[in-house]
Parts: C-alpha cells; structure tokens; sequence
C-alpha cells in the first residue's frame, strides 16, 4: 500500500484563503480521535488565526507598521500549521484517511501539470505584485493589463499597466488589502494574441 504524505502546500496560499484553510484544519482536528496529543494546542491555532484576521483588518489604511505586522503574524501562524502538519504526518503513518481527516492536503501521485498563462504572487516590497505569464511561440513582447475590485465585471474596464520583452513585471504602488485582476497578452510578428484568464490578487 502507498504512503502519503502530508504537504505543506498551504504556505503559499493567499491571506484569505489561508485563514479558511486553517480554520478547516482547526475544526477537523478538534475531538479527532487520530490526533488526541497535538504538538501545538488548539487554542494556540485559534489564536495565530485570529492574529491573522485582526492584522488583516489593521492593514487596511494601507500604514506601512500595519501591513509589516500582518506579513509578521502570517510567518508566525505559518510556523504553527507547518508543526501540526509534521505532527499528522507522523501519527498517521501514511494513511490517506487519517491526513485527510485532519483537514491537511496529502500528496498524490505526479501528474501533468498545465502551467497557467499568468500567476500573481507578492512582490519584493509592500504594495507590489509579481507577475510571471507563460511564453508563447514568437513572442516579441508582453502587454499586462490590471483592474482594481474584489470582483470582475462583465464589462471591466482594464488598464493597461506595461508592455515588457520578459514574461515576469513587479508592479508596485498598489493599495494594500485591496483586491486587483491581472492578465496578460503576447505580441507576436503576427499580431496581439488574446488576453488570458485574469488572475485574481489580493495585495499585502
């Protein structure tokens, strides 16, 4: 029989959907009878949790004390869920239905992955974003568009924020705890292909 393991996949999600994540991972582990003797208690999750969720609603005046301070409690609560996540990995000896039972990811087995056109991840410095597109057969340069709200309009109205040879651009000066849509178009000899699936972010 295969073991699984227990991933640690949740670091890289955004804020948002980390606190559901780890709010899952409390509620699944609470009265669990495959983990009775957690290495980190409970209350101590809640607590990171909470820490999250109240520095979130800090930052949102966009003070930079305030958005360093969320970076700093999401590392904190980071460390916790990674020390738990060990934990299930020991207990449950490489049984699917114990990891799974704890609200963590396991790991299956390899399969192809589509790269997405573009992904958005947090930039170098407060307020910046890091975008990296997917190369396209002769492309000769990349036109990057942006549109701020937490949700996207049939008829957006999209701002166009650069035009690069790379397929990576840090785009900085946004507003802090708000959401923005990014996309990407390849220019070839042939023309300006489509733009691809927007790709939602929300800014720390």
């Amino acid at each position: 029989m295969r073991k699984f393991t227990v991933l640690h996949d949740f670091v890289r999600l955004g804020v948002v959907d980390k606190i559901a994540f780890y709010l899952n991972v409390i509620a699944k582990l609470t009265l669990n009878n495959y983990f009775t003797a957690l290495d980190v208690p409970l209350s101590e999750l809640s607590i990171a949790v909470a820490n999250i969720q109240a520095a979130l609603i800090a930052a949102e005046d966009g003070g930079y004390t305030a958005k360093s301070h969320l970076r700093d409690v999401i590392a904190d609560a980071d460390k916790l869920f990674v020390r738990e996540a060990n934990y299930v990995g020991r207990l449950s000896d490489g049984d699917e239905t114990k990891i799974l039972s704890s609200g963590y990811h396991e790991s299956k087995q390899p399969v192809p992955i589509n790269k997405p056109p573009i992904a958005a991840s947090d930039g170098p410095h407060l307020g910046a974003v890091k975008l990296v597109g997917k190369a396209a057969p002769k492309g000769r340069a990349c036109i990057w568009q942006m549109y701020k709200g937490p949700v996207l309009p049939q008829d957006a109205i999209w701002v166009t924020i650069a035009t690069t040879t790379a397929v990576t651009y840090v785009h900085e000066g946004l507003e802090s705890a708000h959401y923005y849509f990014f996309r990407m178009a390849i220019v070839t000899p042939e023309g300006t292909n489509d733009f691809c699936e927007p790709v939602k972010k929300l800014v720390l």
